[in-house]
Formats: structure tokens, sequence, C-alpha cells
């Protein structure tokens, strides 16, 4: 029991610090928050599934015409898959509904399980804090300590390492979250939130390890994408920016590998690299 809580241990903390990791690109500090992409564990593929399987390409006219105010998100709905997920959070980029729900609820509207990665990080890390500006390296140190033990996992630690196990064996989607932070300067702290669309082992498994429906490869996104989007080959990512293209409001990014893969899918509250003349990195 003591070496596979410490295997799951382990293996959440990489998530924890995928989040917080800067970009090779990004010069400026990167605080990461409470959780990351779940893809890099493995999992059972005989445990009970619960997939959401990929639904029709959506229809190319996003609910985003020039004479209709930003929802209040009160029509969110259950996800049928990777293509209605993505479809509603299309919709909605425009308002600033999608971060004023709080992270319980916005799964909830998705008809998304809760990651729980939150309360787990709480509860092995109680003095750590994820606004602290050295949580990276407080939590590389934490790790450290677990592992040569000088210091130690509640037992309500372990039970919540076990429950979120048996969660990622389910075949779903994910919504997990963060923030960033730059610090120019001469300049006060900006920070942003950020939800992830990722997905369990035994989800990306079903997937050919990816997200599938339209969200394998970039070249398969839909129409209503690529018509309202942009490319920035440059920087390997589509972006769906809102509709006044205001840096205070949501963006998505939509991140590729040099195959034309699909790696991550970013939702941000804002844009704290905003610069109009070189994209938000």
């Amino acid at each position: 029991m003591k070496n596979k809580t410490l295997s799951l241990l382990l293996w959440l903390a990489a998530m924890m610090l995928t989040a917080c990791s800067p970009s090779k690109e990004d010069k400026t500090k990167e605080n990461g928050a409470s959780a990351a992409s779940s893809t890099a564990s493995a999992a059972s593929s005989s445990a009970p599934q619960t997939d959401l399987q990929p639904a029709a390409s959506a229809p190319d006219n996003v609910k985003q015409a020039e004479n209709v105010p930003p929802s209040n998100c009160t029509d969110l709905h259950p996800a049928t898959g990777i293509d209605d997920l993505m479809q509603q959070i299309a919709e909605h980029i425009d308002s600033d509904c999608l971060f004023a729900l709080s992270h319980h609820e916005l799964e909830t509207r998705f008809g998304l399980p809760d990651s729980g990665y939150d309360n787990i990080q709480r509860l092995l890390f109680p003095d750590i804090r994820p606004e602290d500006p050295d949580y990276h390296q407080k939590i590389i140190l934490a790790i450290e300590d677990l592992r040569y033990g000088k210091r130690t996992i509640s037992r309500q630690a372990q039970d919540a390492l076990m429950e979120q196990e048996r969660r990622l064996r389910e075949a779903t989607l994910l919504l997990t979250q963060g923030s960033e932070e730059t610090r120019g300067q001469g300049e006060e702290p900006k920070r942003t939130r950020y939800f992830e669309v990722s997905a369990t082992p035994a989800y990306s498994s079903r997937h050919n390890n990816g997200l599938g429906g339209n969200f394998q490869y970039i070249g398969q996104l839909p129409g209503y994408l690529k018509i309202h989007g942009e490319m920035l080959e440059n920087q390997s990512l589509f972006r769906l920016s809102n509709r006044e293209r205001n840096p205070d409001k949501p963006f998505l990014d939509i991140h590729f590998d040099e195959n034309g893969k699909i790696t991550r899918i970013v939702v941000y509250e804002k844009n704290i690299y905003f610069n109009p003349n070189l994209g938000r990195r």
C-alpha cells in the first residue's frame, strides 16, 4: 500500500509541476496552480469505462452573431463528446461567465467528473499555497521530503489518492485548472486563470492517444473554429479570440506538435502577455 500510494503521489505531483512549468518560448515567470494534463499517467484498460463518444461535427454557425449579447452560460449542458464540449466553449468565449462560474460548477454544467486535484493538493501539502511565488520550488522540495521520509502522508490524503486513481481508470474528458503569472520589470504582477480540456489515460487510449473527434489533429478542426480563429504557426497553436479581441476577456488556445497532433486545449480568462504586435507570447 505504501509503495502504491507513493507512486500515485509522484504521478500527481508531476501533473502539478507540469501546470507551473514555464514555456520555453516564455521569458516571463509563470506560476502553475493546482492541476495539469492527466495524459502522463498509465491506467488499466480492464477497468469500468464511461466513455464520452465523439459527436458528429457541429454546424459551422457559432452563436456569436454581432447583435447577440454574450451568454451567461445558462444554456451549458452535459457534453456528448469533445466536439460538443468545444462547440459550447466556442459559443461562450465572448462571455466572462466561463470564469464567473466556479470550476466545480463548470464541470457540473458540462457533465464532467470532479477532477478533485485541488482537494488532494490541500491534503498533501496544506502548508504550500498555489499563490506562493515559490510554489513550484516548494512542491519539488516537498516531494523530495516525502521520498526520503521527511514528510508524511495523512490517511485522508491516502484515501483521496486511491479515489483519484479509481476515477482516472474511467474513460472520460476532464477540465483541469490552473493559473499563470507574469512580473514585468517595474510592473505589478498580473495573474490569469485558465482551464484545460484534458482526458483520462483510458479515454486517450481509446482515441489513439488523443482527444478524438475533430480535435485529434489541427487540420481536422471544425469550420466554425477555422472561420473565427487564426493559426499562429510560429507558436504552433490555433487561437480563438473573443469577438472584440479584448485582452481582458477569455480566449482559447489549441496547441499542436510538429506532426499537427493536438497536445493541449486551454481556455484563458484574460491575456496577461498581451502585445498587439507579438501576440500572447
